[in-house]
């Protein structure tokens, strides 16, 4: 059972801290652990997992909680023109993120950074840092259970993350039903306003960046950024926007396949019909929302579109695109070191991604007329 107490005591434990500053996060973590109790029908592994990941969001709420206490003046620092990385999954996100840290004038919030947030110490420390063992160990485990699964989605410790580790630790994240079957968290965490998780999400920030790279542009991706438009801009006014596009019709049973994979090792059975009526009613919400958002803000001058296609044509080129039009330098070095890491990190190096919209109960062609007003007004074709 995931029990509240305990999974606090077992943050408590392995922290040896008690702050879990405001009570925030209160409302979320009970109608998520609600939901596992009363939906999901999770495995022994399933359990084991869930339970060590919501220890984990505890733990590292906990550690932030402290690290702020003890150095106040962090959160007088700034962030400088972030740039964050959006729009539907599987649309070349985390390429662009992947190259764009190897960047050494930007910082990227590094898997393991987002899992336990910290003050980002030396790259060479990394190796014998527990928190960093702790968190490549999880992942290892993750796809000895799978091996498929880095063939969809292939991230490493030190590799760049996404921001729903942080989004977690307020329990508001669109990423818990992703491993299960969660439907009245998943109704609650659609009404909820995201300002304060975004607040929180500045702070951790402004943590991991201390001392050493504050004032170093930041890269950050999380696919969901999509439907918090306006809550990203209050708290990011700066901020740039990389927006991805790809064929939602191609898109969203890929999306639904990954997810499936994912689920499959949490869930005892697994109806891949269910998760693909979950997946393409998640985006076609969170596009019809971001392209309303992205109108009322009138902040054109700080997004750039890219095409899924131009990003696979030619990576590097499409950002150096990409920084000009939004008026950013982009070094050489930087051009140099993403070209060497593009001729070693090709696509299906890890097998192929095989998958049809049919497995997941989609049709094409009621995908493309969904998305229909979407693909015209950004000029998506078809796949």
């Amino acid at each position: 059972m995931l029990d509240r107490d305990s999974l606090m005591q077992a943050a408590r434990d392995a922290t040896g801290l008690d702050d879990f500053g405001p009570d925030d996060f209160e409302e979320g973590f009970a109608v998520l652990l609600e939901s596992y109790a009363k939906d999901a029908n999770l495995t022994d592994l399933g359990r084991q997992l869930a339970h060590d990941e919501i220890v984990g969001d505890l733990v590292g709420r906990l550690q932030v909680v402290e690290q702020l206490k003890q150095r106040p003046e962090i959160l007088e620092t700034k962030l400088e023109r972030p740039i964050f990385i959006l729009g539907l999954p599987r649309t070349g996100t985390t390429t662009i993120h992947h190259l764009l840290q190897q960047d050494p004038d930007s910082q990227v919030l590094e898997y393991w950074l987002g899992v336990v947030p910290k003050p980002r110490p030396p790259r060479e420390t990394w190796n014998d840092d527990p928190d960093f063992q702790r968190v490549a160990e999880v992942l290892r485990l993750t796809y000895e259970a799978d091996p498929g699964l880095r063939a969809l989605h292939d991230v490493s410790a030190e590799g760049a993350g996404e921001c729903r580790f942080v989004f977690r630790h307020l329990f508001k994240d669109d990423s818990y039903d992703h491993t299960a079957y969660l439907p009245s968290y998943r109704e609650w965490f659609d009404a909820q306003p995201m300002d304060d998780v975004y607040r929180w999400y500045h702070d951790v920030l402004k943590l991991i960046q201390y001392p050493d790279d504050v004032g170093k542009r930041w890269i950050l991706k999380y696919p969901p950024h999509l439907r918090c438009l306006k809550e990203l801009f209050r708290e990011f006014p700066e901020a740039c926007v990389i927006h991805t596009h790809r064929d939602p019709a191609k898109v969203i049973p890929s999306f639904a396949s990954l997810l499936t994979h994912f689920t499959a090792v949490y869930e005892k059975e697994v109806d891949p019909h269910q998760v693909g009526a979950l997946a393409a009613r998640l985006w076609k919400e969170r596009i019809a929302q971001g392209m309303i958002d992205r109108a009322e803000l009138d902040r054109e001058s700080q997004f750039v579109d890219l095409h899924f296609r131009e990003v696979l044509a030619d990576p590097v080129g499409s950002l150096q695109k990409a920084f000009s039009a939004l008026d950013l330098p982009l070094s050489q070095t930087a051009i140099d070191q993403m070209n060497d890491w593009q001729t070693t990190h090709q696509p299906e190096r890890h097998g192929s991604h095989d998958y049809t919209a049919e497995a997941y109960g989609l049709d094409p062609e009621e995908l493309s007329d969904a998305f229909r007003e979407y693909r015209d007004h950004f000029g998506i074709p078809s796949e």
